[in-house]
């Protein structure tokens, strides 16, 4: 009994993080987030947290004006997400109705086309990786991938998922059940110490106070049970500042140039799922990836057009901007090699931290001139006069460079190594400092390489925040030709390096 109970408490507790959460997005500079409801009244079956967007959030190529959020906890990893499981009531501890009934039976109330809002399972479960769904969920967003779905026919492996839900569903058509499918989203939520670790950053970014670690009791999961006694099920932004104020739990928000331009270029979810809320203009890139894997290497290219082509557009006006750049390296190199001295657009990195984004505008602090790279050359028996870099700013990655290099580029005569007097996530402080090491770096790599090398193209690599990579972008165009490089961070095995983008486009 009492483990059941406990259970359920922390059942609670999972769904009161996710309420706070969506419940943040309310307190940015200029929201788009209108309101948030939990436990709402009107949508069965999911109604744990249900948040409200005016105006609408981009969705690739839908608006979505709500989501409706079933909040599924765990208490161990013992289960995962199947397709028959979505079929099976027991799946939810249900006596009839099946999970994806429940989808269909909102879908047909709430997104009669398949748009307009999306239904959110969140879980601390994934799917299972030898299940036929490890193939069309997609690991971006967690949306059902149509296009891979709908491949083959009645007989096919696919087929025969579509076959099975559209008789559990009652469907006569593959249109029904895409039409079913397009708003469902099943997307791995953290455990839940690090739900508390999520939303105490999202906290301090709204103004709120954080809970201190090891506290034994959390005010905002007390709140939240408040609310469930008292009936109260939607919330706006004044409300939730007003209760805050009240159980003295607000601190306040001071606005970084509120003037500014907010964009974002995102190629990943996990972490910026919110990212629209903090963007006036968002590219988002992740429908080219499977997690963070490239689904096909000549998208990069594709990919550096659209991003050159986005920040020439956003960037006409003369005032000031601030770029999120939730993105892999590559894509962080680009914007700074698009967004140059000679662009004369005033755009500065927005920087994620622990302590939440900051605009790491240089100027603003000493320099930290004082802070040298140490460099090393090293030949890795290539035959040709290209030069490899790596650059080790939070972690060492010479080895698993020098690894690639002599398995897959024989070109290459020598790696030179540029790594700071420590390498951790704080090395590099603030945009002063970014930018006085990014100068430094490419004047020390055009200082040591030969005559014959800097005819020859430069490959590099590595472990930096992206917004010291933007600045190194910035001032790299005198470096020639230049190819860049990810590495698979799933993969783990030494030298997991790939080319991504080559430079100038």
């Amino acid at each position: 009994m009492a483990k059941a109970i406990a259970a359920r408490l922390s059942g609670d507790d999972y769904q009161s993080r996710v309420f706070w959460i969506q419940a943040c997005r309310m307190f940015d500079e200029r929201p788009k987030v209108v309101k948030v409801e939990f436990e709402a009244q009107n949508v069965k079956s999911l109604d744990d947290v249900v948040v409200h967007y005016e105006p609408p959030v981009d969705d690739y190529v839908d608006q979505i004006r709500t989501d409706y959020y079933q909040v599924k906890f765990h208490v161990d990893y013992s289960g995962a997400f199947t397709w028959q499981a979505l079929m099976d009531p027991n799946f939810i501890n249900a006596a009839s109705v099946s999970l994806v009934q429940r989808m269909r039976n909102a879908q047909q109330q709430y997104a009669p086309d398949g748009t307009g809002c999306r239904f959110i399972i969140y879980s601390p479960w994934t799917v299972h990786p030898d299940n036929e769904m490890a193939e069309f969920l997609s690991a971006s967003d967690g949306r059902i991938r149509w296009e891979v779905l709908s491949k083959g026919g009645v007989g096919s492996k696919m087929g025969r998922v579509r076959e099975a839900w559209k008789q559990h569903l009652g469907l006569k058509s593959d249109d029904d059940l895409r039409k079913t499918l397009a708003p469902i989203r099943i997307r791995h939520g953290n455990h839940l110490d690090e739900m508390a670790e999520q939303l105490n950053q999202q906290l301090r970014l709204s103004g709120l106070i954080p809970v201190e670690e090891g506290s034994l009791t959390h005010p905002y999961d007390d709140l939240s049970r408040t609310f469930i006694k008292q009936g109260r099920v939607a919330f706006t932004r004044a409300d939730i500042e007003g209760l805050c104020k009240k159980h003295g739990l607000w601190r306040g928000l001071t606005l970084n140039e509120p003037e500014a331009k907010r964009l974002g270029i995102r190629s990943f979810m996990r972490s910026t799922e919110y990212l629209e809320d903090a963007t006036d203009e968002l590219l988002c890139l992740i429908h080219y990836f499977d997690g963070r894997r490239i689904q096909d290497p000549v998208l990069w290219q594709k990919m550096c057009s659209e991003i050159e082509s986005f920040l020439s557009r956003s960037t006409r006006e003369q005032r000031p901007y601030h770029l999120h750049l939730p993105a892999h390296g590559s894509i962080a190199f680009v914007a700074g090699y698009c967004l140059d001295s000679k662009s004369g657009a005033d755009v500065v990195p927005v920087q994620s931290t622990s302590q939440g984004r900051i605009i790491w505008r240089p100027g603003q602090t000493a320099s930290g001139a004082t802070t040298q790279w140490r460099s090393e050359s090293l030949s890795v028996r290539g035959d040709g006069n290209e030069v490899a870099v790596a650059i080790s700013a939070t972690h060492e990655i010479v080895v698993d460079v020098a690894h690639y290099v002599k398995r897959s580029l024989p070109t290459v005569g020598r790696v030179l190594h540029f790594a700071l007097p420590v390498a951790s996530n704080s090395s590099i402080r603030d945009g002063s400092h970014a930018l006085n090491l990014a100068q430094q770096l490419v004047a020390e790599i055009r200082k040591q390489r030969s005559t014959l090398e800097r005819g020859a193209k430069l490959h590099l690599f590595w472990a930096a925040p992206n917004a010291f990579i933007f600045f190194f972008g910035q001032v790299a165009r005198n470096l020639g030709s230049c190819v860049l490089y990810e590495y698979d961070f799933d993969s783990g095995a030494p030298g997991a390096y790939q080319p991504s983008l080559s430079l100038p486009h």
